[in-house]
């Protein structure tokens, strides 16, 4: 059995007066009940925020942009994003509004940031008003999974132990195949959400492209295989194609319930009556059991009768 991956959960960044008093009353439950087998003591204790949830909208511009340097770059880059609060703080929701690429250096597996080069880039651009608001950071992983390394949380410490009381940052991992991991730190909220407390939304498309996700799962179902059937095969086993025997030609009809011989018993009744079958529906025939004759000749009138048969007469014979 699986290990069952922990959810995570919205949690505070720094801790308030009522947060260590709780702590701080835990702690002191905790000493009068452990008994020590070691002489040592160990305590946790994990903070939550509850069930809040974050979203991120892109517009159509920082979305595409970004987009692009993931698809068309085969090692990894870094990027900044352009972001700011909704104008309704009380909503926990952000905006990114552009995306721009920062001097660096990178590998398949790394991003290395000249200091000195982002200085110099970060002082020609001071009168670009973007660069007052650059409060994100992403990168790609190419096609690799999107956990930070090692390497990636630290760099993630670094940033937040810059941060003011009253900013936030956004920190995105993504690949090729558009998975990513996603961390908001609000310091003036006091709160970091995580992955999954964080829904990454289109600026203007997002319902309508919910919606259309939503019908198109309605409307595709996935179906079922059951491999190891007869002889070999049983991929639609269950679905009505039985397989055929060794050799045989792709026969459509092959695994049905219909008795031929009570068909051709039933063919000849009504070539003697000279009525056709109403209910008698056309045959796919595929190369359909070979018996001497081609599926063109087969569809030629009066081929019905082996009996009759005279290939010379079909073929511009004597």
């Amino acid at each position: 059995m699986g290990r069952r991956r922990r959810r995570k959960m919205s949690r505070p960044i720094k801790l308030t007066q009522e947060l260590i008093d709780e702590c701080r009353q835990d702690f002191e439950k905790a000493l009068s009940l452990t008994k020590l087998s070691d002489g040592k003591l160990s305590f946790t204790k994990a903070f939550s925020c509850g069930d809040k949830k974050a979203v991120v909208y892109f517009s159509t511009e920082a979305w595409a942009k970004m987009v692009m340097l993931i698809k068309e770059f085969d090692k990894e880059v870094a990027w900044h994003g352009v972001a700011r609060r909704v104008e309704d703080e009380s909503l926990d929701e952000y905006v990114i509004d552009d995306i721009v690429v920062y001097p660096q250096e990178v590998t398949g597996s790394t991003v290395e940031m000249d200091t000195e080069k982002y200085a110099l880039w970060i002082q020609e651009n001071i009168e670009d008003e973007r660069f007052n608001h650059i409060y994100m950071q992403g990168h790609s992983h190419v096609n690799m999974g999107t956990s930070p390394s090692s390497v990636d949380l630290n760099h993630q410490e670094e940033i937040l132990g810059m941060l003011g009381d009253d900013d936030f940052y956004i920190f995105m991992i993504w690949n090729k195949s558009l998975a990513s991991t996603n961390k908001i730190y609000d310091l003036k909220k006091n709160v970091m959400f995580e992955d999954k407390d964080i829904t990454v939304k289109i600026v203007g498309q997002s319902e309508g492209l919910d919606e259309f996700i939503k019908n198109a799962k309605d409307m595709v179902k996935s179906k079922p295989y059951v491999y190891g059937g007869q002889n070999g095969y049983g991929g639609y086993y269950n679905q009505g194609y039985r397989g055929a025997p060794a050799g045989a030609p792709y026969n459509p009809l092959a695994g049905k319930t219909d008795d031929k011989k009570d068909e051709k018993k039933d063919d000849k009744k009504d070539k003697s009556s000279g009525k056709k079958d109403d209910d008698e529906k056309p045959r796919t025939r595929i190369g359909a059991g070979w018996h001497g004759r081609n599926a063109c000749q087969e569809t030629m009138q009066g081929w019905e009768d082996e009996e009759d048969y005279d290939p010379y007469t079909y073929l511009g014979g004597k």
